[in-house]
């Protein structure tokens, strides 16, 4: 039964490919909130990053991670 393992692997291949893969940001803190909250908002708190830029730079990394992680 040499070809239904080979197809078993290639099937089991094809999945992993098709599943999204997580972001960098994910990977690093877990999840997009714990990187905003571990991160970002102790930036902003501290006066390191400027509120409103960071609004913005965390709005469009959302709809990034959102987009891509389909």
């Amino acid at each position: 039964m040499p070809g239904s393992r080979a197809l078993t692997r290639r099937v089991k291949r094809m999945e992993e490919a098709g599943k999204p893969k997580p972001s960098l940001i994910t990977v690093w803190y877990g999840s997009f909130d714990a990187w905003v909250e571990q991160a970002v908002l102790p930036g902003v708190e501290s006066g390191a990053l400027e509120p409103d830029d960071m609004v913005d730079v965390v709005a469009a990394l959302r709809g990034w991670e959102a987009l891509y992680a389909r």
